[in-house]
């Protein structure tokens, strides 16, 4: 009863505070756990080394972070996970491995449909983001069974690093399930990661074989994060949903292509902003250390978007490799190096089924993989002009060619995910018609010029 009235008291401060700020209890319920999470993540550190103590500590404030965010709604994640963990106790590891994706997606795929019923083109913050995770969480656990029951002979090589030789107990297990410091916001870990941590193993390398301080890291991480929350706001004011008024469509093409940029830009900083935050609780916790580097700790492990490298991308790669990491790990480990037939196409449509169903999400995932595949025609017979007859020194003019690149990656990247944002069928085509199609007719257009009229530089032939 005290803790339920304790509880009650920070619902009622929350809702005050909501009033008056204007923010919604949701979004305030996840700002005052991720805040929590810290010094809680500290005293998680300092645990007298006893595993089931720690299992225990991570379950109940998870549990707690769920419940004040989420409400019954918690039940969600505990029957999905009690069912994936049933999966793969009573089948055999190949056949569990398929019946947990089927059952996670299954699951997501219902909890999306009720939320489009529930808060069509909402952005309120439920159970349906912890779920996310935690069907990455779930089918990664089951493969990961799955992959230690071959040799490592056979295995691929993220395979041996991850994969797990016995199913885990149950404390174990919901353990991992609630780890607070990444269950509102990730990042994912795998159970093989959370495992280590918790008995010491992760630190083995580590001087005294003990956790490095996280201080410096935790303020790197949560500074990003207090930068990141300038733009949220500035987002709330200019944001995508700026491209649907009045004023939008009476503007210049280039007025338009140039607002479609930035608002664009500015809807992945609520991303940035709750990744960063979440990262400094995974740092403060230690789980964020992911080994040394010429004798310094690294404290890459729960690093979920690298910021710069994605803004000022190159490629449709670096993109890939520098946002939303923990999850385009699952993407290629896990899917695309999994399936046989067309890997790009059935990659991103399982991407766009996990987040969801809104017509804007596929606008945007299958124009990427059309994108992409235009994208590597360009890379083979235009980029090898820059570079020198080794194929690997660059000549003077690549410096062009690398500016030209960052431009045309950052304008394709946000306008490929603008209907990402605005969700509905209607107003991702209507600003796509906005700008005449111009990142379609653009790329359709450089691709003719890559596929037929330029052809890669010959190597010259080698002499024996």
């Amino acid at each position: 009863m005290e803790f339920l009235d304790f509880n009650s008291i920070i619902e009622k401060q929350l809702l005050s505070l909501s009033e008056n700020s204007g923010l919604g209890v949701d979004q305030l319920s996840f700002l005052f756990c991720s805040f929590v999470a810290y010094p809680l993540a500290v005293v998680y550190s300092l645990l007298p080394p006893n595993r089931n103590l720690k299992h225990i500590y991570g379950l109940v404030i998870g549990l707690w972070f769920s419940w004040t965010c989420f409400k019954w709604q918690t039940l969600h994640s505990f029957g999905s996970a009690a069912g994936a963990y049933l999966i793969v106790n009573i089948f055999e590891p190949k056949q569990a491995a398929k019946f947990t994706y089927i059952w996670m997606m299954g699951y997501l795929t219902v909890s999306h449909i009720y939320r489009m019923y529930d808060d069509y083109m909402g952005y309120t913050l439920d159970f349906t983001g912890p779920q996310m995770l935690l069907t990455l969480k779930m089918t990664t656990f089951a493969l990961d069974y799955y992959d230690g029951q071959s040799s490592e002979e056979k295995m691929k090589p993220y395979a041996k690093i991850m994969h797990i030789k016995k199913i885990p107990t149950i404390l174990e297990f919901f353990g991992y399930v609630y780890f607070f410091p990444g269950f509102l916001a990730g990042p994912a870990f795998n159970i093989r990661e959370y495992l280590e941590y918790i008995d010491g193993t992760m630190f083995k390398a580590a001087p005294h074989q003990k956790m490095p301080s996280p201080l410096i890291p935790f303020i790197k991480s949560f500074g990003t994060a207090l930068i990141c929350s300038v733009f949220v706001v500035l987002n709330m004011s200019y944001g995508i949903k700026t491209t649907l008024e009045p004023a939008f469509f009476a503007k210049s093409f280039i007025e338009r292509i140039l607002l479609l940029w930035f608002a664009s830009c500015l809807a992945r900083f609520p991303y940035y902003f709750a990744w960063k935050l979440s990262e400094a609780g995974s740092v403060l916790s230690g789980i964020g250390f992911s080994g040394m580097k010429n004798g310094v700790p690294t404290w890459e492990r729960a690093t979920n978007a690298h910021i710069v490298s994605l803004e000022l991308a190159q490629n449709f790669k670096d993109v890939t490799d520098s946002w939303n990491i923990r999850t385009d790990k699952w993407l290629k480990h896990y899917i695309y190096e999994r399936v046989s037939v067309a890997p790009v196409a059935l990659t991103f449509l399982n991407s766009a089924v996990w987040h969801g169903f809104y017509p804007g999400y596929y606008y945007s995932f299958m124009t990427a993989s059309f994108i992409i595949q235009i994208a590597r025609v360009i890379r083979r017979n235009i980029r090898p002009w820059f570079l020198e007859s080794d194929g690997v020194t660059p000549k003077s003019t690549k410096t062009f060619y690398d500016i030209a690149s960052v431009f045309v990656t950052s304008f394709t990247l946000n306008y490929i995910m603008a209907p990402f944002v605005l969700l509905g069928a209607v107003e991702g085509w209507r600003l796509w018609g906005s700008v005449y199609f111009a990142g379609h007719v653009g790329a359709a257009v450089v691709y003719v010029i890559a596929a037929f009229l330029i052809r890669p530089p010959k190597s010259p032939k080698k002499t024996t």
